[in-house]
This record gives structure tokens, sequence and C-alpha cells, in this order.
């Protein structure tokens, strides 16, 4: 898969921007060329230097916690409260967000305000955080023990467990592997957490 990622990159006149990102000297042309980038290309190139920065580690952050707090050190998150952003022009500021900013730059995209889908999407694009609120189909929040079940022969278990295991399985259909992450930064694990991952 990198040969074809490789040649897209090249094909789309990248490979100087991708060479300069690694030796650090990024400038105004490069920029340019972002900005007018096709966007897959663009979302190759943001892939690759997101798996060279971060790795496939995407820590999640599933609670109630103030976006503001995310924006404190090396982080970016998006889409910006109070602007629109259609899905293409989010995957573009995503990219262009992981490519032009320094090496281990936080890319978190808030799926409360993008949705769960394009959030995931996003991660192809140099994406490395999801951000969000664990809430109900019709996004209210859980009920302190609302239990779900998923089709008629599944046993219930707690709400917010089955939607933590609906982000994990969300975030390893996009190749990535899933890191739950508590309001104070330290690795979070949720009930059924192990189960789930013995089953993959």
């Amino acid at each position: 898969m990198s040969v074809l990622v490789d040649r897209a990159i090249e094909s789309a006149g990248l490979s100087d921007v991708l060479e300069a990102r690694r030796a650090g000297t990024l400038d105004g042309s490069h920029r340019a060329k972002l900005a007018a980038a096709d966007l897959l290309a663009l979302g190759a190139l943001a892939d690759r230097v997101r798996t060279e920065d971060v790795g496939r580690e995407v820590r999640i952050f599933a609670s109630d916690a103030d976006r503001a707090a995310f924006a404190e050190g090396d982080v970016v998150v998006l889409p910006p409260e109070g602007v629109e952003l259609t899905g293409l022009e989010l995957l573009r500021e995503v990219a262009v967000a992981r490519v032009a900013g320094p090496a281990g730059l936080r890319v978190c995209v808030d799926w409360t305000l993008a949705g769960l889908e394009l959030a995931q999407v996003a991660l192809g694009f140099g994406a490395n955080e999801l951000l969000g609120r664990i809430a109900s189909k019709r996004g209210l929040p859980l009920a302190q023990g609302e239990v779900l079940g998923v089709g008629k022969k599944s046993r219930r278990e707690l709400a917010s467990v089955v939607k933590r295991k609906e982000l994990a399985a969300f975030v390893r259909r996009a190749g990535r592997v899933p890191s739950f992450v508590g309001p104070d930064g330290a690795p979070e694990r949720f009930e059924g957490e192990a189960e789930e991952a013995e089953s993959t």
C-alpha cells in the first residue's frame, strides 16, 4: 500500500513538501501547494506524516470535557467552534494542520460537531485524536445506569459501554488502534474493553 501512497504523493507534486516537512523547512511555497493540492493526494500525504509522527494510535476523549482544555499545547481541535465547514473543507483543514504543523502535533476532531462518520474519515487525513460527548442516538446525555442491547438476542449492557465499543470499532475500521483517555489525560479503561480486544 505504501508504494501506491508514494506514487500518489509524487504524481500530485507533493514529494518536495514531504521532504521539506521531514527536514523542518516548510515555507510559504509549500503551504501554497497544500492549499491547491488534490484532496485525496493531500490526505495521503497527511496520513503518511501522521504515521511518521504519532503512529497508528488514536486517542479518544469521550466525555463532557471542555474543548478549551484541549487547546493547550500543540493541539488543533477541528472544526473550530462557531465556524461552518463542509465535510471536504474539514478534511482539508485536518490534512493541512497535520502536514504544516510541528512534529507530534495533536490533530483532534470533535465528532459532536463534525459527526462520527466524518470524524472517522478524518483519521485517514491526519487526525490522531477524537473528542466528543457520548450520547443517545437522539443526542441526549445517557442516563446513569441506562442499558442497551444491539439486536434481539444480544445481552443488555450499560449504554456507556456499548457506545465506547462502537467508538472503538469505528477507529479499528479506519485501520487505527483506539486508546480511551480520561479527563485528566490518563489512559481510561471501560468495562468490557478487555473481552472486546480479545475478540478482534
